[in-house]
């Protein structure tokens, strides 16, 4: 998995750059495989037990499906 840290600036890009203000939360990756969910931390930890209602909530996603956010 290839992530973008975010790192501190004292002023905006300009130019066409995106950008998104860091807001306290969790990076996670979630996964719907064919056998299950797996979500995984920025760092690649296994957190699938740690957010065991998000994972059993995805369970009704498509196989395939993979989403990236802040928890």
């Amino acid at each position: 998995m290839d992530v973008a840290l975010a790192r501190p600036v004292t002023q905006l890009p300009t130019g066409p750059h995106a950008y998104e203000i860091k807001v306290d939360g969790h990076r996670t990756v979630l996964w719907r495989t064919e056998d299950g969910v797996r979500l995984q931390s920025r760092t690649g930890r296994d957190v699938t037990a740690l957010w065991m209602d998000l994972a059993l909530a995805a369970m009704r996603l498509p196989p395939g499906t993979v989403l990236d956010g802040v928890m």
